[in-house]
């Protein structure tokens, strides 16, 4: 079992649900497109496993830099 969240820049939770997958990899695509359905590519997020094991993730300094072009 799988789980994305995702926070706003004050670390508020904007959605928080699990991600029925079998691999990591079908978890990413399904968390990513998750992401873009919702438009919170923008948003700090991590996906994971249930035993812990980070899949993805983006922090909110990393879309901060992006954006600024550090």
């Amino acid at each position: 079992m799988y789980h994305m969240t995702v926070f706003d820049q004050t670390g508020s939770k904007l959605y928080d649900e699990p991600i029925e997958a079998v691999t990591d990899a079908e978890a990413k695509k399904k968390g990513l497109d998750v992401l873009e359905e919702k438009e919170y590519q923008a948003y700090p997020f991590r996906i994971f496993h249930s035993s812990g094991r980070l899949v993805e993730f983006q922090s909110h300094k990393a879309k901060k830099a992006a954006k600024t072009g550090a």
